[in-house]
């Protein structure tokens, strides 16, 4: 068939784009992992945006205002400066004793890093949480790790406890898989921060999973850790029980969270619970990924 001139030149455009030499075309491919920008030629997916240390989320720390720009567009300028305050202070783990007061050698708040660079600390594990657990369910998404993220400082703020406390918690329990399993002990302690006996949970039995999780499901999971349920306190009530303030108080509450009790001698790390989970979760706040 005759080909017009404008059809022919447009097939020979094509024909050259084709013979290229593989590699000297690029495109920019929604983010499989979380992961963004620099080498990874990754940008994420829309609605979430491209941080300064390569991962994708929400809020300040991936879509600062006029420091980024917006997911979808195909740069993976990384936005925002990562909070900006509070840095990572761990440099290894430590294994802390004691009654959780600075002058037993705990960290106080002013070693806790910015809720942005906890959060960009542990995106990873908190992505690959669900597989690498070996738990059999579905990795978070994109989408449900953006959740979680609103989730955690949505509900911080409106139970006045600390972000960094709740997200700390968040990993301690579950890393942050959304689909974790539900254990059971006394009672069930189900969903993302494991509560006393709540109902929100993605879980549905050995590798079963809710995929994807509704946010409603994982903004509850929050809810019941932070603020508590019918059968147990959350972090809000346990803090609110004690005569301590600042660090100290999170500290002793986080003893309180995972036994119920805390040792007539006030050591945080003695035995009758997971004698290292108040040291963890100073050791998580100041920015220790473990």
């Amino acid at each position: 068939m005759r080909q017009s001139l404008p059809a022919f030149l447009a097939l020979c455009l094509a024909s050259s784009v084709m013979a290229m030499p593989s590699g000297s075309l690029k495109t920019r491919q929604t983010s499989p992992d979380g992961s963004c920008g620099g080498t990874t030629g990754f940008v994420c997916a829309t609605g979430l945006c491209c941080s300064q240390f390569g991962f994708c989320g929400t809020g300040p720390a991936y879509c600062g205002s006029g420091s980024g720009t917006p997911p979808g567009n195909g740069t993976g300028t990384p936005p925002g400066n990562g909070g900006g305050t509070g840095a990572i202070t761990c440099t290894s783990k430590i294994f802390y004793t004691g009654d959780g007061s600075t002058g037993s050698g705990w960290p106080d708040e002013s070693a806790w890093a910015s809720f942005d660079n906890l959060w960009n600390a542990n995106l990873n594990v908190i992505n690959g949480a669900c597989q690498n657990n070996g738990w059999g369910v579905a990795n978070n998404s994109p989408t449900e790790t953006s959740e979680l993220q609103s989730a955690i400082t949505s509900i911080a703020a409106s139970s006045g406890v600390d972000e960094r406390y709740v997200l700390a918690t968040v990993v301690q329990e579950s890393k942050g898989c959304v689909r974790v399993p539900t254990t059971q002990g006394f009672w069930a302690n189900p969903g993302l921060m494991q509560d006393a006996n709540g109902t929100n949970t993605c879980w549905l039995g050995p590798g079963q999973g809710i995929n994807p999780c509704p946010n409603n499901v994982i903004v509850g999971m929050i809810q019941d850790g932070t603020t508590g349920t019918a059968s147990g306190s959350g972090l809000q009530q346990l803090l609110a029980s004690l005569s301590t303030t600042g660090a100290q108080a999170v500290y002793q509450a986080a003893r309180l969270y995972n036994s119920g009790s805390i040792p007539a001698d006030g050591n945080l790390s003695e035995g009758g619970a997971t004698s290292s989970y108040s040291s963890d979760i100073a050791n998580r706040l100041t920015g220790c990924v473990f």
